[in-house]
This record gives structure tokens, C-alpha cells and sequence, in this order.
């Protein structure tokens, strides 16, 4: 990768990991400049870090051998380097008032100039909301960049159900690339480095600590036009993702769920102020004007006929009304629809109704 100077001083200056975010900020002039200035904000360094550090850390700034082995070892690591200044640095992420300085990235970088919709929720979600998040993120997927963390539950369904429908993906990293975590999601990490992008602001050697969730959080809800909340307790990273997505003027979603539902009861509590309940995807598609397309037809069997065309007359219709007007018992026809729901071509809206897609 070729760098500019400018984006090369962003780089080193990002890899001093002695600085503070604040201090990366101050040097660069709230990004008003692409070249750090020390004497500017000398006293500022050196009340902060001490006079002994400061010197350490403007040495190593300048430091030729030292510039070039961190532009080689995030080489060899595979590595883009996307800086504030840089062509492929997202206009949504410059909106917001703690901006990252540089994104450390694997995988396509042109991802980050596409329209994204963040999806996010709890790693506790019920196997029936999972179900749900996997196929409202492939959905999502045809119109849009599907952006979620990495965590085990709702974040990597989301991430696996846009890959599984063909779709373009970005996951947010909460540390630096050396150290993946969780571990035991490294093989879906590999496979996103191949299809998609991840991303971290976090050096290749820093760890993931408790308090970088909080802060990677903003980057996923600045990132997306819109943000959906799968699951949520009362208190979670969901709902920290979800109070930046409001404070950022994004369009905020929430899938409801019952009111003594441990990992539900955030989404209800966003509902009542005022995101949009979802039930399933054309209830996004709807709410931007798109028209949603099933993937590719499956062929049906002539029962599994007669039940879409009668779903598809009806507009929406439940179960029940469908098994009295075929004339079939019950449990026939909810055989048939959930054999239609996989294969793409019905939706189920709540309450035993059904849509044909």
C-alpha cells in the first residue's frame, strides 16, 4: 500500500501508543492538520506524560528506521491503513464528535463508501430471534453493507446471515488484529477478511480491554443509516450502540419481544421511545421506500402452490384462514408455510400471519 506523507505521519503518529486518543486529536489540530505539531502542544505532552516521554515519543516520531518498520510490519500483516484524511475514510464517521484518527483494516476497504445498516444485540439472544437476525441481515444485505461487532449471539448471526445471502459485511473489531476476540470467532473473521471488511482503531497490538466496546460502539452505529437491536437487556452494549445511533440522528429499530424477556426487555424499553418495531425485513424495506426482492425462487411442490397462491390473493392472511379455505386441516398447512418461510418465498408478520414475498 502506498501512502501518501500525510497519511504516513497519521499512521506512525497512531502507532505511538504512549498518546491518548485526546492527545493523537490535540497534536493534529481536531483534524484541521495532517502533520502532528510537538512544539505546539509541548506543554500540553509534557504535563501529561512527563517531560522524559515526551521526548521518547517525538524521537520516535521522527525516527526514519522506526517509521519504516511500522509501514513493514503492518505490511506484512496484511493490513490497509485508512486514515482521517484518507480517500476511503467514511463521511458518516466524520459527522460525529470522537471521529477515529486511523482505521486499521483487512478486507475490502471500498466497502467503508457504501451505504451500511448496523444490526447489533445481545450474545444471550433466544435461537428464534437468531433465526430472525440471520434472515433480516441477509435481506438487509441486498441494499445495503451489513456492519455488527464480532461477539457470539446476535453480532456474528448477523454477520454469518448476510455472507450466507450473497451480501457484503463490515465487522468492527474492539481491539487490535494480533489477539482476535472472542478466539473461537477467528475462522468467521478469516472468512469476513475474504468477503467483506473488518475493521478496528486499535494498533495490531493492542488488546481487547472491557472499556473499548463502549467507544468501538460508536464507530457501528455512526457507520450505518440505520441501526437494529435484535435483543437488549435493560442494560447492554446493544443499548450503549443504541443511544450513539439516537445522539448520531441515525434511524433507530428494534425487534420486540415478550415483557418478562431478560434479553428483550431493552428492545421493548426503545420502542416505547420511538424506534421503529420490526417484525421482519419488509418492515426496513418499507420504511425507506425499497422494494424488497426474495432471493432466488426454489421450486415448490403443488401443496406448497396452493398455499402461496392463496397467501398471495389474500395479501396477508394467518394460518387458520388459509386451512379453511383450502379445505385442510391445520397443522398440514403450518407444515407447508414453514417450508415456504425457509424457502424465502413468504414472511411471517407475528401472530400466525404470513406474507408472500
Amino acid at each position: 500500500m502506498n501512502y501518501t506523507k500525510e497519511e504516513t505521519d497519521v499512521i506512525v503518529l497512531s502507532s505511538l501508543n504512549e498518546l491518548s486518543y485526546n492527545l493523537k486529536r490535540a497534536l493534529l489540530s481536531d483534524f484541521e492538520s495532517t502533520a502532528p505539531d510537538f512544539a505546539a502542544n509541548e506543554n500540553l505532552l509534557i504535563k501529561t506524560l512527563s517531560r522524559g516521554v515526551y521526548n521518547k515519543v517525538k524521537a520516535k516520531f521522527s525516527d526514519v528506521n522506526y517509521r519504516r518498520e511500522v509501514l513493514a510490519s503492518l505490511e506484512a500483516k496484511k493490513i490497509v491503513c485508512v486514515t482521517y484524511f484518507s480517500e476511503y475514510y467514511p463521511e458518516n464517521l466524520k459527522t460525529i464528535d470522537a471521529p477515529p484518527v486511523i482505521l486499521y483494516c483487512k478486507g475490502d476497504v471500498s466497502l467503508l463508501k457504501t451505504e451500511c445498516f448496523s444490526i447489533v444485540g445481545s450474545r444471550a439472544t433466544p435461537a428464534k430471534k437468531l433465526a430472525d437476525c440471520a434472515e433480516i441481515a441477509g435481506g438487509l444485505s441486498k441494499a445495503f453493507t451489513v456492519v455488527s461487532g464480532i461477539a457470539d449471539g446476535a453480532d456474528a448471526r448477523a454477520l454469518q446471515g448476510a455472507l450466507d445471502a450473497g451480501g457484503k459485511v463490515i465487522s468492527v473489531l474492539a481491539g487490535g488484529f494480533d489477539k482476535i476476540y472472542p478466539a473461537f470467532n477467528a475462522n468467521l473473521v478469516e472468512k469476513i477478511y475474504c468477503k467483506g471488511l473488518v475493521i478496528t482503531e486499535y494498533p495490531p497490538e493492542v488488546p481487547t480491554k472491557s472499556y473499548h466496546f463502549h467507544i468501538r460502539n460508536r464507530i457501528i452505529a455512526a457507520l450505518g443509516t440505520g441501526t437494529l437491536v435484535v435483543s437488549a437487556g435493560r442494560k447492554s452494549g446493544a443499548l450503549i450502540t443504541a443511544s450513539y445511533a439516537y445522539e448520531f440522528g441515525r434511524d433507530l429499530f428494534a425487534i420486540p419481544d415478550y415483557p418478562d424477556s431478560p434479553s428483550g426487555a431493552g428492545c421493548n424499553f426503545l420502542i416505547k421511545k420511538g424506534a421503529a418495531l420490526v417484525e421482519n425485513i419488509l418492515d426496513i424495506f418499507d420504511f425507506y421506500g425499497l422494494d424488497f426482492k426474495a432471493s432466488e425462487k426454489k421450486p415448490m411442490t403443488d401443496a406448497e402452490l396452493s398455499v402461496y397462491e392463496a397467501v398471495k390473493q389474500s395479501g396477508e392472511d394467518s394460518a387458520a384462514r388459509i386451512a379453511d379455505r383450502l379445505d385442510k386441516p391445520l397443522y398440514e398447512v403450518l407444515a407447508v408455510l414453514t417450508m415456504l418461510e425457509m424457502k424465502k418465498l413468504i414472511v411471517r408478520l407475528g401472530g400466525n400471519m404470513f406474507k408472500a414475498v
